[in-house]
């Protein structure tokens, strides 16, 4: 018998270290659980220490400024759920593994792929380049520019109302005026999977990587979604084994609210 549960053990390790794909195929329920909670330090408030990464697969250090920063990001208590606009929890919070400790605004203008644009400006004021965010308002809904729109108040609470401002001259249009698409060999932390329906868009966007020896890639996912929430750290509903991991793979991207391609990869110019 312990003959059996060594080989069974041993047969296990190979199959999960030799292809990650193979990790879809468990049905093994005690095992799924066991990982997930490996994977995930609840009490740690960083992207990269709350996530563990997969046997075999370690982070990839090569990454932009907006990558590097993105990734340094803190996060709420584990304890904290996501709140909407007007102080609602979010109604279903099996899907999310964290929340991103950023302010929102109190307007219903921060959802779904306007998160991604409030990220990227968030970046730009955390970092001083005031002038990169005075780019952003070279869009087709001709925006104020953020240094004319400040007056030379830099505070928090004035760049917040910038925010809005800026996020209520947000749309789907001007989301793909300010990124370009790229394959998916190339993704990297903070590109973003961006779909543009003709009622409604989606974004997610890519807060961690990591790649084993193979080249293969894993990645973390953030997204707000609908009414204005809270940014929040995405779980992996097709690969609980994983979780919040995804692999990259060309073909469909089930994420917990929508369902993307591989095609909808794109970066910020």
């Amino acid at each position: 018998m312990k003959f059996l549960s060594f080989t069974f053990l041993l047969f296990f390790t190979l199959l999960f270290s030799c292809n990650t794909h193979i990790l879809k195929s468990s049905t093994n329920n005690e095992l799924v659980e066991n990982e997930v909670y490996s994977l995930v330090h609840s009490r740690e408030l960083k992207i990269f220490k709350r996530f563990d990464t997969p046997p075999n697969f370690s982070r990839n250090q090569h990454n932009t400024e907006f990558g590097k920063w993105l990734n340094n990001l803190s996060l709420k208590s584990h304890t904290t759920p996501v709140y909407t606009f007007d102080g609602q929890k979010k109604s279903n919070p099996n899907i999310y593994v964290g929340v991103l400790d950023l302010d929102q605004p109190q307007k219903n203008v921060q959802f779904n792929a306007n998160a991604v644009i409030s990220l990227r400006l968030e970046y730009f004021y955390r970092e001083k380049k005031y002038s990169e965010l005075d780019k952003l308002a070279k869009i087709s809904t001709k925006p104020t520019p953020y240094t004319k729109f400040v007056k030379g108040d830099y505070s928090y609470s004035k760049y917040i109302e910038y925010l809005q401002y800026y996020l209520e001259n947000t749309n789907s249009h001007t989301i793909t005026e300010l990124l370009k698409a790229i394959p998916l060999k190339e993704l990297q932390i903070g590109d973003v999977f961006f779909q543009k329906g003709s009622i409604k868009s989606h974004a997610v966007i890519v807060m961690d990587l990591a790649q084993d020896e193979m080249g293969n890639k894993i990645y973390i996912l953030a997204q707000s979604y609908y009414p204005s929430q809270n940014i929040q750290i995405l779980t992996n509903p097709s690969n609980d084994l994983i979780s919040p991991w995804y692999i990259a793979k060309e073909g469909v991207l089930l994420t917990p609210e929508w369902r993307f391609l591989s095609s909808d990869l794109m970066r910020f110019k």
